[in-house]
C-alpha cells in the first residue's frame, strides 16, 4: 500500500466523528459478491468517519443508475460497460478501450490501464451524464482457456468455443472467427476445445482433470464504476468525502489482489500457462470487435501506444549529483481560500466551497529534511492564522527565522484536495534544496477528475486572493525573491497575477516562474504571457505528449494545450519551453530528470541553454528536449 494512503487511512480512523451519516449504497445483483463491494461496506474507514453504508439491493445495473439519478441511493455500483456506458457518456476511444477484447496481456496489465490516463477518460466520460463518479476498478476478467496457445488471428479460426456460467456471451468471439459451442462440459463431450471462463470456482477442478496441455488468454475486462449523486456529494463534509474516496481506494486495491490470488492460484496447475497474442494480432483483433473505420481504429491505436508508455515506461534516471550542504531545511507553510469547516485533524479540515465572504487561512506544516521520501503530514491541527495581512506576517516571520530572503509558491492544479496540496508541497521542499520557504496556495478544487467545471469556476475566483497575499507579503518584506510553480490548472492562476502586476508596473521581485504541464488554451497562455513577460527574471514552460491529463483535456476541448508536447509543443517569445518526453502528469516533481532541471532553474537561476539539455527547432524558434 503507498504510504500516502497509509497515513491517510491512519488519520480517518483516529478522527472523531462529528455525528453518524447513513449513505445508500445501490448494488445490483450481480455485483453482490465482488470484492469491491464486500471490501466498501465492510470498511473501518468509513465507521471511524462517522459514516454508515447501507446496501440497497437492486436487480440490475440500470436499475442501480436509476436509484442514483432519481435520488433514491447516494452512491451505486455499475458496469461500465455495454448499454450502461452508452447511457452513460459519449463513447470516447480512450473510454471504449478499457473494456475492449484481447487488448490486455494479463491481469497486472488491466489494472496499469485503469490507472493511466484511459481510466481518467473512462471515468470523465462517465461524469458527462450529471452524476458523480468516484472509482472504477475491475469487477471481473474473462479468459480464454483453450487446448492450444491463442498467437494469432489464425489461431481463433480453430477454436469452438463453451461458455462456463457467469461468463459473457461468446458472441463477441465470432468477429475473430470463434465458432460458439454449448455449455463448459462440451469442451469434453462435443468437441470444443475453448471455454470462455472468469476464473471460478469450478473451473479449476475441471481443468486439473483435463488432459494435455491448458493455454490461459485475457479475453476482455468488465470495469466496475462506484459514482454518487451530484447532490448528495456538494453536500457532504470534507471528512465524509475523504473517508469515501480512501475506503474505494482500498477497496480497488482489495478486488485487484482477489484478481490476481485466482489467477495466481489457477495457473498452479502443472498444465497450465498463460499465453499471449503477438502484439500485431492483438491490436488487429480489439480494433475489429471495437468496429469504426480506418481512422478510428488509428486512432485507438495511437492512444493506446501512449498508454503503453505511460504504464510501461521507466523512470527516468537523473545524473548524480550530490546534495548541496544548506544551512536550513525549507520551512513550509500553506495558504487558503477553501472554506474552514474546523474538524479534528488538519488534513480534512478545509473544503471545496467558496464562501462570500471568504477567508484567508494560513499554517506552518514543517521543515522536512532534504531527500527525506514520502512526507509525514501533520497528523492534527495547528495553530492557524487568519486573514491576508497576518498570514503575510506569518510567513516574511518564518522565512526570515529560517535565514533566507526566498519564497516558492505551489500553486497545485485540478483535482487535488487540502491534504494533496499539503503532501506535495512538503514533497517539494524536500526534493527541491531550495534556499527559501516554501507556500503552498490551496484555492478550493473539488478534488476530484469529475468536477472540472466546478474547478474552473474557483480557480477563476481565487486568483485575486492571491494575488493579495503576494503583494501584502512583497509590501511587508521588499527585499525577498518571490518563485512560483504552478501545476495544471494552476496555471491559469498564475499567469493571470503575473499578467495583472505587469499591466500595474508593479515592483515586486518575482524570479523564476514555472510553468508546469498548463491545462490552458495555447493561444490564451501565449498571449497572456505576451503581457506578463514584463516581470519575472526566468520562464519556464514544461510540457509533454504522454501527460494523461492533458491528453483528456486536449480530447475534451479539441485542441493542443500550453501543456502538450510532441509534435504540438508550443513555442513562444517569453518562455523557454521543455518538451519532457515524460509521462504521468505530475513528471516534473516526480521524475528524476525533470526534478534535477527544476533544481537549476530555481536554485541557480539557470536558463535553458545552460542546464545540458539538447536543443530542437521548431518554426526557427529553439526549444529543449529531457528523453526518458
Amino acid at each position: 500500500m503507498p504510504l500516502r494512503l497509509a497515513f491517510i487511512l491512519a488519520l480517518l480512523c483516529f478522527a472523531a466523528p462529528a455525528g453518524a451519516a447513513e449513505i445508500r449504497l445501490a448494488v445490483p445483483s450481480a455485483f453482490a459478491d465482488d470484492s469491491f463491494v464486500k471490501s466498501l461496506l465492510a470498511s473501518k474507514i468509513l465507521a471511524g468517519a462517522g459514516v454508515t453504508v447501507a446496501p440497497k439491493p437492486v436487480a440490475s445495473d440500470a436499475e442501480a443508475l436509476s436509484a442514483l439519478e432519481k435520488g433514491e441511493a447516494d452512491l451505486a455500483v455499475f458496469a461500465l460497460d455495454g448499454e450502461n456506458r452508452r447511457a452513460l457518456q459519449n463513447s470516447s476511444a480512450a473510454t471504449t478501450l478499457l473494456t475492449r477484447p484481447f487488448m490486455f496481456k494479463s491481469a497486472e496489465e488491466v489494472f496499469l490501464m485503469q490507472d493511466s490516463f484511459l481510466g481518467m477518460a473512462a471515468t470523465a466520460d462517465a461524469g458527462r451524464s450529471g452524476l458523480f463518479p468516484l472509482k472504477i476498478w475491475t469487477h471481473s476478467i474473462t479468459y480464454l482457456l483453450t487446448h492450444e496457445p491463442i498467437r494469432s488471428e489464425e489461431d481463433f479460426a480453430r477454436l469452438k468455443v463453451a461458455a462456463e456460467d457467469g461468463a459473457p456471451d461468446v458472441r463477441i468471439l465470432t468477429a475473430a472467427g470463434a465458432r460458439p459451442a454449448g455449455a463448459m462440459a462440451a469442451m469434453e463431450r462435443n468437441g470444443a476445445n475453448a471455454i470462455e471462463t472468469r476464473l471460478g470456482g469450478q473451473i479449476a477442478g475441471f481443468a486439473a482433470k483435463m488432459d494435455g496441455k491448458l493455454y490461459l488468454t485475457v479475453g476482455w475486462p468488465e470495469t466496475g464504476l462506484l459514482a454518487a449523486a451530484p447532490d448528495f456529494w456538494r453536500q457532504a463534509r470534507e471528512i465524509e468525502k475523504n473517508a469515501i474516496k480512501t475506503t474505494a481506494e482500498q477497496a480497488r486495491a482489495d478486488a485487484n489482489s482477489a484478481i490476481r490470488a485466482r489467477e495466481a492460484a489457477f495457473l498452479q496447475a502443472p498444465n497450465v500457462e498463460i499465453s499471449q497474442l503477438e502484439h500485431g494480432a492483438q491490436m488487429e483483433l480489439a480494433m475489429r470487435a471495437g468496429g469504426g473505420g480506418e481512422a478510428a481504429m488509428t486512432e485507438e491505436t495511437a492512444l493506446w501506444g501512449k498508454a503503453e508508455k505511460e504504464v510501461h515506461g521507466q523512470p527516468s534516471a537523473a545524473p548524480a549529483v550530490p546534495a548541496p550542504k544548506m544551512a536550513m531545511n525549507s520551512p513550509v507553510l500553506f495558504a487558503t481560500d477553501r472554506n474552514d469547516e474546523k474538524t479534528a485533524i488538519l488534513a480534512t479540515r478545509f473544503g471545496a466551497r467558496r464562501l462570500d465572504p471568504f477567508e484567508f487561512s494560513c499554517g506552518y506544516l514543517g521543515a522536512p529534511a532534504r531527500h527525506s521520501g514520502e512526507p509525514s503530514l501533520p497528523a492534527a491541527p495547528l495553530s492557524l492564522v487568519k486573514g491576508s495581512e497576518d498570514c503575510a506576517r506569518e510567513i516574511v516571520a518564518r522565512t526570515r527565522a529560517a535565514g533566507a530572503k526566498k519564497i516558492l509558491f505551489v500553486i497545485h492544479g485540478f483535482n487535488i484536495d487540502f491534504s494533496g496540496l499539503m503532501w506535495r508541497a512538503l514533497q517539494v521542499a524536500s526534493d527541491l534544496d531550495y534556499d527559501g520557504a516554501l507556500v503552498g496556495w490551496s484555492w478550493p478544487s473539488e478534488g476530484s477528475a469529475f468536477s472540472y467545471a466546478y474547478d474552473e469556476d474557483s480557480n477563476a475566483w481565487s486568483e485575486p486572493h492571491l494575488a493579495e497575499l503576494v503583494s501584502e507579503i512583497a509590501a511587508i518584506a521588499p527585499d525577498f525573491q518571490l518563485d512560483f510553480v504552478a501545476h495544471s490548472m494552476g496555471n491559469r492562476i498564475l499567469l493571470q497575477m503575473l499578467r495583472e502586476f505587469a499591466q500595474a508596473k508593479s515592483s515586486i521581485r518575482i524570479g523564476a516562474a514555472v510553468f508546469a504541464a498548463p491545462d490552458i488554451s495555447q493561444d490564451v497562455f501565449r498571449e497572456q504571457l505576451r503581457q506578463a513577460r514584463k516581470i519575472g527574471a526566468l520562464r519556464t514552460l514544461y510540457a509533454s505528449e504522454y501527460d494523461r491529463a492533458i491528453l483528456i483535456s486536449e480530447s475534451y476541448h479539441k485542441a493542443p494545450r500550453a501543456g502538450s508536447g510532441g509534435a504540438n509543443i508550443l513555442v513562444t517569445g517569453g518562455v523557454e519551453s521543455v518538451d519532457t518526453r515524460l509521462s504521468g502528469h505530475s513528471y516534473v516533481f516526480d521524475e528524476p530528470k525533470a526534478i534535477e532541471d527544476f533544481r537549476k532553474i530555481v536554485n541557480r537561476e539557470t536558463a535553458a541553454p545552460g542546464r545540458g539539455l539538447p536543443a530542437r527547432e521548431k518554426a526557427g524558434a529553439a526549444y529543449w528536449v529531457i528523453e526518458p
